[in-house]
């Protein structure tokens, strides 16, 4: 691996204008580029690690894939410097470095590089712990159902406007169907909504991404982040996709189970809750390992809550699916998740959670039966059902 690169000039970074300077050149880069280049360049030549890209650049949970097209954008915004794409490196299975010799450009807020990635990162991390409170720390009661407002940002001239709307009702369609939250087609005025899913078209090079958000609607922090390479063809697929992803805050504000309900729970519990889902969304084994830790725990010190028996029964499930884990382990979560759908039949996060119980051990059919009921309120589940129906002997 290189140490440094000697192909590259020698740049500066100037936060106040968050641009990248080579002698008399400058480019000026999006804010989300300009926080990965500025973390790298922090670290240099140092790896950094996917989860420490995601709590500093986006400050919320995305996919890799999201990570590699923004290293692109990246790259391309570095290019009219003379920068060449092996400057910034793809570390495999941990994450990225950059090979350049990167300095600061002498201001009066300058601020010594290592303090303030750690200070960024500190800082991010104790803004999702507080948007996690607020989100999640909502009393009972009908009046109090939270509130999602989907909206689309103009495109580019060159798409057509009516598609793009109707990429943007598609949305509401899907994520109306899920219990818990009230969907705004619109905005309601001297209202702001609890959540925001916004959608937008970036260009990258002849291409479109369309880039999703879901956002807290009063603080405007994004809960989490995905882009998708723009076909109009197939946009359902790509929005089903963060309607799956997004549902997972949504629900955390149901108030369907009451006292057992995650909103009504302490701070610490809700915070334990969020870190355990963040690993099981990274899905490997160590990560999987230590969701459970942390779930047992809250089960052994608050008794029964169903929403952490659930995410439970998923950590134990993907254990045994993707890491050869002990049949025994899927037993235990096909139980439990049985426990779970038979106290709250209506509740379509349960039912999935059995369903990945069931296809833990084998029993395809059975999953598929779970997926179908969990589908009326997870409108995202069709590919999984599809899936399943295809790879059907």
């Amino acid at each position: 691996m290189r140490e440094t690169d000697t192909d590259a000039p020698l740049l500066r970074l100037c936060r106040r204008r968050r641009s990248v300077r080579d002698g008399s050149r400058e480019v000026r880069l999006p804010d989300l580029s300009f926080r990965l280049i500025d973390l790298l360049a922090s670290r240099a030549p140092a790896d950094v690690t996917y989860a420490e890209i995601e709590s500093a650049v986006w400050q919320a949970q995305v996919t890799r894939e999201t990570i590699k097209q923004r290293v692109k954008l990246l790259r391309d915004g570095l290019a009219p410097l003379g920068v060449p794409e092996h400057a910034i490196e793809a570390v495999r299975n941990i994450g990225y470095r950059t090979t350049l010799s990167i300095g600061l450009v002498e201001t009066p807020e300058r601020r010594d590089d290592r303090s303030f990635i750690l200070a960024a990162v500190a800082a991010a991390l104790a803004l999702m712990a507080a948007v996690a409170v607020h989100l999640l720390a909502r009393p009972t009661g009908t009046a109090l159902v939270p509130t999602l407002l989907v909206e689309s940002l103009a495109p580019p001239a060159d798409v057509d406007p009516a598609g793009w709307e109707g990429a943007r009702r598609s949305l509401v369609r899907d994520l109306s169907k899920i219990d818990g939250v009230r969907v705004l087609d619109r905005p309601t005025p001297g209202k702001p909504p609890s959540l925001l899913a916004r959608l937008a078209l970036d260009r990258d090079g002849n291409d479109l991404r369309l880039s999703t958000e879901l956002l807290d609607g009063p603080s405007s922090a994004v809960l989490f982040a995905e882009s998708y390479r723009y076909d109009p063809a197939s946009v359902d697929r790509s929005l089903t996709h963060f309607a799956s992803n997004a549902y997972a805050v949504i629900t955390a504000l149901s108030l369907q189970l009451g006292d057992e309900g995650m909103p009504v729970q302490p701070d610490a519990v809700r915070s334990d809750y969020a870190r355990a889902f963040g690993l099981w969304r990274r899905g490997d084994r160590q990560a999987l390992i230590a969701a459970r830790s942390i779930l047992e725990r809250l089960l052994a010190e608050r008794g029964a809550l169903p929403v952490v028996q659930s995410l439970l029964v998923r950590v134990k499930a993907d254990l045994v699916l993707g890491h050869v884990g002990d049949a025994a382990l899927a037993r235990e979560a096909r139980q439990e998740a049985e426990r779970l759908v038979a106290a709250h039949p209506d509740i379509g996060e349960f039912h999935y959670s059995l369903a990945r119980a069931l296809l833990a051990l084998g029993r395809r059919e059975a999953a598929l039966d779970e997926l179908r009921i969990a589908q009326r309120t997870m409108p995202f589940l069709s590919r999984d059902v599809a899936a399943i129906e295809r790879a059907a002997p």
